[in-house]
């Protein structure tokens, strides 16, 4: 299980900034959701270029952070490492159906204007998270998933 405060922080902000590998690192903010055990999702377009480096490296982290700019002392974050798996929506087998529906409900929860579902291309990418590191102000600590 992460520490608390990374829960927290994941449960209380809206986005994150994800970084994917392809022929140049790639960096994009993202809405996501944290399923209160191991993983991070979030969805996009499948034409997208964090999609096709994912499809290329699913290694990906992800960074969310709370920035105090009158006291540095107060920041805090997450660096979360692990790898992504990628769900088409639409035409996922019957097992993969419990996930796209519990996410979904998890974005209708944390998102009240969410936008449902689209069959355009829209597929839901899930973070098993691997590790990270959890700082405030100067102080960092590192966690492992096992």
């Amino acid at each position: 299980m992460l520490p608390q405060e990374v829960r927290e922080l994941l449960n209380t902000n809206y986005f994150g900034y994800l970084c994917t590998r392809g022929e140049h690192p790639h960096i994009t903010p993202i809405f996501f959701t944290y399923d209160q055990r191991d993983s991070i999702h979030f969805m996009s377009e499948f034409r997208s270029r964090k999609i096709k480096n994912i499809m290329r490296d699913n290694r990906v982290s992800l960074v969310v952070d709370v920035r105090d700019e009158n006291d540095p002392f107060k920041n805090e974050g997450v660096l979360i490492s692990g790898f992504a798996k990628i769900y088409l929506l639409g035409e996922s087998e019957v097992e993969n159906y419990d996930i796209i529906y519990h996410t979904y409900e998890l974005f209708k929860s944390k998102y009240s204007d969410f936008v449902e579902f689209e069959d355009k291309g829209d597929v839901l990418v899930e973070i098993k998270i691997v590790r990270g590191s959890y700082w405030k102000g100067p102080r960092f600590k590192t966690f492992k998933i096992d």
